[in-house]
């Protein structure tokens, strides 16, 4: 299941773009030059092709996205840690959603 989904999120980002496993499965995906909306329209668009992607062993998954856009000069910790509070915040919420801070 984690190639799939690595594929499918690979064949929709740009060539830039950075795409890691994060741990179990959460992956962290940093989109350079892009400011919070045009991230959660990215988010948006994996959302939905994960959604879509049908794994015989599985059938559907769902996943959860946490936005953060960089603050000026703020630490790459700093910047992970509220991003990561989104993405559990989107799953505390209901799953399969996208939240920004």
């Amino acid at each position: 299941m984690l190639i799939e989904l690595t594929e499918t999120v690979r064949l929709a980002i740009r060539h830039d773009d950075l795409l890691s496993r994060w741990g179990g499965a959460e992956f962290i995906l940093l989109l350079p030059n892009l400011d919070s909306k045009q991230a959660r329209i990215i988010a948006e668009r994996l959302r939905h092709a994960i959604a879509c992607m049908n794994l015989p062993e599985i059938g559907q998954v769902t996943c959860s996205f946490g936005v953060a856009e960089r603050r000026g000069a703020e630490h790459g910790d700093s910047l992970i840690n509220r991003a990561d509070a989104a993405l559990y915040q989107a799953k505390e919420t209901g799953r399969n959603r996208i939240v920004s801070i």
